[in-house]
């Protein structure tokens, strides 16, 4: 018995013996050179935001005055020089007045000039005028023309002032956001507050450099709400910038390399639902 117990706990010692040798000796082989990942077998998993097809216009005012009236609210659909709405206007509306009297005065002092020259021109060929009264008569006639141009001139740009006041479409498209209020003020430059675009809507990536090559014109993915994980539709490729830039927004993953650079890709959007919010931030597979 004495034997046998003897033999197990050498057998013991030899095991562990050879268990620690192992272990050192694999410990002292220096480590492989670590392999980079197999980007071509990664799926490519890309974020952007929702757009109208065409990129939104923002319609801003160019002078800061009151709304007096309103003509359209969202989701309208509207033409290209369509009023939007009209901002108070009177001193321009006065300036017109005014340029206008003064253009027809001047218009009357020129057909006044212009009976004068007729008159004197015949009396200086019967020899009845002196060539002096005639020569005055000209230059009479000369400067009320020009007096003219300028009342016309002042008058047109009393109109173009006047025109400022009122807020029309620069696009045919959907208005996507029309916050305006009859009595408020809009600021001149204030682009936030009216929103128009295309009724169809595109999706715009930026993709990182190393996955350039998997995004080719006319590939086809899955777009979901990055937030949600909700299925929004297919996209398909239709166009990338020729260039490589650095994305001008931060995001939240404090683990990203802001020097990276990306690539602009736009994606065709069939959307499984309607009015899908613009900005929205999806992510698009690849």
């Amino acid at each position: 018995m004495k034997k046998i117990k003897a033999v197990l706990l050498i057998a013991i010692i030899l095991f562990g013996l050879v268990f620690i040798f192992n272990s050192l000796k694999k410990s002292s082989v220096p480590p492989g050179v670590a392999q980079p990942p197999d980007l071509a077998r990664a799926p490519a998993r890309v974020y952007g935001l929702i757009e109208p097809a065409g990129r939104e216009v923002f319609v801003c005012p160019a002078i800061s005055r009151r709304v007096v009236e309103l003509f359209v609210k969202e989701g309208d659909t509207v033409k290209q020089g369509q009023r939007l709405c009209d901002l108070e206007s009177s001193i321009e509306q006065a300036q017109v007045s005014l340029s206008e009297a003064r253009a027809a005065s001047v218009q009357k002092s020129l057909e006044i000039s212009m009976d004068d020259l007729s008159r004197t021109k015949n009396l200086f060929v019967k020899q009845v005028d002196s060539e002096f009264k005639y020569t005055q008569s000209q230059l009479q006639n000369a400067l009320e023309l020009k007096r003219l141009k300028v009342a016309n001139c002042e008058l047109d740009v009393a109109k173009a002032q006047l025109e400022q006041t009122v807020l029309r479409s620069p696009v045919d498209g959907t208005i996507y956001k029309f916050d305006v209020r009859l009595g408020e003020s809009l600021q001149a430059g204030d682009s936030s507050r009216i929103i128009i675009g295309s009724p169809d809507v595109w999706v715009r990536l930026s993709v990182e450099s190393f996955w350039k090559d998997k995004v080719k014109a006319g590939a086809e993915c899955k777009v979901y709400d990055s937030e949600t994980r909700e299925y929004l539709g297919t996209g398909k490729v239709i166009s990338r910038t020729q260039y490589m830039g650095r994305r001008n927004f931060r995001t939240e993953d404090l683990q990203e390399r802001f020097d990276t650079k990306f690539q602009e890709v736009v994606l065709e959007l069939k959307p499984e639902k309607k009015n899908i919010p613009l900005g929205l931030s999806v992510v698009a597979e690849l």
